[in-house]
């Protein structure tokens, strides 16, 4: 059994994994990552433990020491590579490649085993292309959501007392609340999908479109393509990316 962790900005997601199937999995928030060892203490000891970490050293720190801890063991890291599991980096240094876009496409790759573009909602908006031979062709980043709101917030008196965004959006917004959710939402959903038109443009077949990440949600009803919703494939990617190391050992 092994445990696979998604340590992002906001959210750390884990899930417990025998046999290639998931069988238990659980969140936190990023800064209750000092929780980790409390939320952890009742799990079944891990053979191994895989992380895909883009949160920061000190967040690095407090999962290694969590591990250490309960299970005597070595958290390992994974970082993005100029191959893997059938994907191709075309990052100049690709190791500056962010882990979780990473292990994202490597599992939307793994599932279509074909032309693929990955959108992953998170504190960063992520939209990337892979091509039919498995090549990471590129992508782009841009704010997510929160990250977005909590810009107008900061440099708008206006909108200080706005608290959250739902899903809901009308580009006829009759108050200043609705107007920022409103455009948020919508200004990011044709972000995505420009960038979409622009990907598609560049492979031969039709790429499906997979989406994922905690925003993911929110966004998919302000969508006017097909795009299919996958809750977890950071940690499907690590999850495919473990079983190649095991298979390598033997």
């Amino acid at each position: 059994m092994n445990l696979l962790i998604d340590s992002g900005n906001s959210l750390i997601k884990w899930a417990l994994v025998e046999n290639e199937a998931f069988i238990a999995e659980d969140r936190c928030s990023t800064d209750s990552v000092s929780s980790l060892h409390d939320l952890w203490k009742n799990h079944e000891n891990p053979a191994r433990v895989i992380v895909a970490n883009v949160a920061g050293e000190r967040v690095a720190s407090e999962i290694r020491k969590a591990v250490s801890i309960l299970w005597q063991l070595d958290a390992e890291f994974i970082v993005s590579s100029q191959s893997c599991c059938g994907l191709t980096n075309s990052y100049h240094k690709p190791e500056q490649l962010g882990v979780d876009r990473w292990m994202a496409m490597v599992a939307a790759y793994q599932m279509t085993q074909n032309s693929v573009i990955v959108v992953d909602c998170g504190t960063a908006v992520t939209v990337d292309l892979v091509n039919e031979k498995g090549l990471f062709v590129g992508g782009v980043i841009m704010p997510g959501l929160s990250t977005a709101f909590q810009c107008l917030r900061t440099e708008t008196d206006a909108v200080e007392e706005i608290s959250s965004i739902n899903s809901d959006a009308s580009s006829v917004a009759q108050s200043t609340e609705e107007g920022v959710a409103a455009g948020v939402l919508l200004g990011l959903a044709g972000g995505v999908e420009r960038v979409v038109r622009e990907h598609s443009l560049l492979v031969d077949k039709t790429a499906a479109v997979l989406i994922t990440g905690g925003d993911a949600e929110k966004i998919m009803p302000h969508l006017t393509i097909p795009v299919d919703f996958q809750a977890d494939l950071v940690l499907q990617g690590l999850r495919i990316v473990a079983l190649q190391r095991l298979k390598t050992k033997d």
